[in-house]
């Protein structure tokens, strides 16, 4: 009798009942299971390996004595699927190996994740290659990376994103998706933004991760908002709104006396916080071409004059020289209006949170309660964070021969488990791409660090060469701060400030330019 095709006595199989009454199978449905078996067994093709399994199900069946053909059915019919090809083989952790990593400092890498590594994976030697202090953070060394891949021959890498971006289109980097795929890595427990800009990056395809990333948020002091009786600020406000709200607390007084209602933090001149509100509208200083200042229009006019407003009335605080010498960290905290409580709102990244509750707990400093919301946003798009800023990105090296090795590195370093003991251990201003996995359980509101998704790519530093941009903030920042100033100071119109500038900011350009040609 000619055997049938696996697929038709498959079908024969699923529609056939277990007879009640007869004890089970019939005879012609045990030996087609058993045809099955011995085809199943033949070593030359591995797609009809898995041959116990079909019979220990049927015998669980006849045992004890389960009627419905379905689950039957439903089990078989998984077998003449596909098998998804695997790719990668899984770690031997049995043969002695050596893994190379090109990080910046070898004492660093070992005591964040090296150990932790050759703990888990004892047979493999972790071997950091150095990059230098300052790691790949330059555009103009990527020779220097390419002839240390060439040379040195990294498992892991360690990049600055632009970098990543490059080598990842280049085909320098092992693609993760499939593998990811394979050993279920759980992606939705990382930041979703971090992850989408480096598939982005990578013109769809993941290459790389990165275990933190920096951002902005505001911070309030309740007490002050309760005191003066002003609504507090919440989530999604625009620069306008945020700079309304600080204009309504007092601005007379001095010393301790003395209450500002903004502290922008990291800016000490208008033309800085004139150009972050811009930046948080869409806008650039520059053309796309690298070849115009843009400043003399109507949306950087609103800008300088929202900055230049708060600095003039003076409930902006303007950050004052610091005092010749080094200071003790309790002198710096309380020479902070925000953290000693004389600031109703501060722009500060994740850090201001560990700021002020060491200021608390190790030097005694009035405490008040406090809590976070979103940063500035541009209207239009709400949802999105100016100031989001990747960490370094750790990828696998598409020519290493420990390519598993590698990728189960780049996955101890992005775990969960990893981030709970680096915050604990050596605490920091980042942010984990897990924080919301691992935040503070201290009752302050930490959504807006991991809420947000990165604003589209700067177009200043992904388009134009960063030698041409620095060269050109080099010259542009004084003459900004000192018009800035003017204006302030009631010396100059905003208008004719400028214009000035546009014109001294597009000399500064021309300069720039011609540097980098010679």
């Amino acid at each position: 009798m000619k055997p049938m095709e696996p697929e038709q006595w498959e079908k024969q199989l699923a529609g056939t009942p277990i007879r009640p009454g007869e004890g089970g199978f019939s005879k012609q449905l045990m030996r087609k299971i058993k045809e099955r078996v011995e085809v199943r067994e033949r070593p030359r093709n591995r797609t009809w390996l898995r041959v116990g399994p079909v019979l220990a199900f049927c015998m669980l069946i006849l045992v004890f004595g389960i009627s419905e053909k379905e689950q039957l059915g439903v089990w078989l019919s998984h077998l003449s699927k596909p098998v998804t090809p695997i790719a990668l083989e899984p770690i031997d952790k049995v043969k002695e190996t050596t893994l190379k990593v090109a990080y910046f400092h070898e004492n660093t890498f070992m005591t964040r994740y090296g150990k932790a590594y050759t703990i888990r994976y004892p047979n493999i030697e972790v071997k950091v290659i150095p990059v230098g202090d300052n790691g790949w953070n330059d555009r103009t060394n990527k020779a220097m990376v390419l002839e240390l891949m060439d040379k040195e021959k990294p498992d892991v890498l360690y990049l600055p994103t632009f970098l990543y971006g490059e080598l990842a289109k280049e085909g320098r980097l092992y693609p993760l998706d499939a593998v990811m795929k394979q050993d279920n890595y759980d992606l939705h427990n990382q930041n979703s933004g971090i992850t989408d800009l480096l598939r982005k990056l990578g013109d769809g395809k993941l290459y790389g991760l990165t275990p933190e990333y920096d951002m902005n948020a505001i911070y309030y002091n309740k007490d002050l908002f309760d005191k003066y009786g002003i609504p507090y600020p919440v989530s999604g406000m625009s620069w306008e709104a945020i700079l309304q709200l600080a204009a309504r607390f007092p601005t007379d007084g001095n010393g301790n006396d003395r209450v500002y209602g903004f502290m922008p933090y990291y800016y000490s001149e208008a033309s800085g916080l004139a150009e972050l509100i811009a930046k948080t509208d869409g806008l650039s200083l520059l053309n796309a071409k690298g070849d115009k200042v843009t400043l003399n229009t109507e949306a950087w006019k609103k800008a300088w004059s929202l900055a230049i407003d708060g600095y003039a009335k003076r409930y902006i605080y303007q950050r004052q020289p610091s005092p010749q010498g080094n200071m003790m960290m309790d002198e710096v905290y309380r020479r902070n209006p925000f953290i000693s409580g004389t600031a109703a709102i501060a722009l500060g990244g994740y850090s201001l949170s560990r700021d002020l509750e060491i200021a608390k707990s190790q030097y005694k400093m009035k405490s008040f309660n406090w809590d976070i919301v979103s940063e500035p946003v541009n209207p239009a798009h709400p949802d999105e964070s100016p100031s989001i800023i990747p960490g370094p990105v750790y990828a696998v090296n598409a020519q290493s021969d420990q390519q598993r090795a590698a990728w189960e590195m780049v996955k101890l370093i992005n775990s969960e488990e990893m981030a709970r003991k680096l915050s604990r251990t050596m605490g920091g201003g980042s942010l984990s791409t897990r924080f919301q996995s691992v935040k503070p359980n201290d009752g302050h509101n930490y959504a807006p660090f991991y809420s947000m998704k990165p604003a589209a790519l700067d177009m200043e530093s992904s388009l134009i060469h960063p030698r041409i941009l620095g060269k050109f903030k080099e010259g542009y920042y004084p003459l900004a701060a000192q018009q800035a100033k003017a204006v302030a100071e009631g010396r100059m119109k905003l208008d004719e400030a400028l214009k000035q500038l546009q014109d001294e900011g597009q000399q500064a350009l021309y300069s720039a330019l011609l540097s980098s040609s010679n």
